[in-house]
C-alpha cells in the first residue's frame, strides 16, 4: 500500500498581528504553527485571529503513507507553494483534534516536486494500492523506461534495493540510473 489521500483543498499560512503563524485549511480548520526548543508543534485553534500578512496560500493534500519507498509511514501535509513545488509537513500523530489539541509536526526544509506528490498521492488507478504505482510504468513495454533524473542517490539506491540489483552499494548515481528499469 502507498499514499492514500485523506483530504485536499485550499490552505493559507498567515502571520498574525501578535506575530504568530496560523495555518488555515479550507477556512474551516485553524492551527497555530509553534516553534519550540524541541521542534515544531501544531496547536488546534479557531478563526479568531487578526491577520497581518499572508505568508503563503494554495492547494494542500493530506495523505497517509504505508510501505511507500518515497515517504515515511505516517501522515503528511503537502502545501503547494509554487506551481512546481510543495512544502512538506510530516505529522507523526496526525493533525490536532478537539481532544488532543497539540501535536508534533516535522517541518522539513526540503521542497518536494509537485509531480512526485501528485503521482504518489493522486496517481492513476486504485488510490492507495500497489496497482496505482505500476499502471503507468509500461508493464515491461519496450522503450518505456522510468525517468530517474530528479532522484537523489539515496532514492536511486532504494529503488535498486527493491529491484535487487547486485553491486548497488558500490555504484555511483549515474551507474544506479543505468541499471534501474
Amino acid at each position: 500500500m502507498h499514499g492514500k489521500l485523506k483530504k485536499e483543498g485550499e490552505y493559507e499560512l498567515f502571520k498574525t498581528t501578535a506575530g504568530h503563524q496560523i495555518l488555515s485549511l479550507d477556512e474551516k480548520e485553524w492551527y497555530a504553527v509553534v516553534e519550540t526548543s524541541q521542534g515544531h508543534i501544531l496547536v488546534k485553534s479557531d478563526s479568531d485571529h487578526e491577520k497581518e500578512k499572508t505568508v503563503d496560500k494554495g492547494q494542500y493534500y493530506l495523505a497517509d503513507f504505508k510501505d511507500d519507498p518515497e515517504f515515511r509511514d505516517m501522515p503528511h501535509l503537502f502545501l503547494k507553494d509554487t506551481k512546481t513545488m510543495y512544502k512538506e509537513f510530516v505529522l507523526p500523530k496526525g493533525l490536532p483534534t478537539n481532544n488532543d489539541k497539540r501535536k508534533k509536526v516535522i517541518v522539513t526544509d526540503d521542497k518536494v516536486k509537485a509531480d512526485k506528490v501528485d503521482y504518489h498521492v493522486k496517481g492513476p488507478g486504485d488510490k492507495g494500492s500497489e496497482k496505482q504505482y505500476h499502471q503507468d510504468q509500461g508493464n515491461g513495454s519496450k522503450g518505456n523506461k522510468q525517468d530517474f533524473s530528479d532522484m537523489t542517490k539515496e532514492e536511486l539506491y532504494e529503488k535498486a534495493k527493491e529491484q535487487d540489483i547486485r553491486g548497488r552499494s558500490k555504484m555511483d548515481k549515474e551507474e544506479l540510473k543505468k541499471h534501474l528499469k
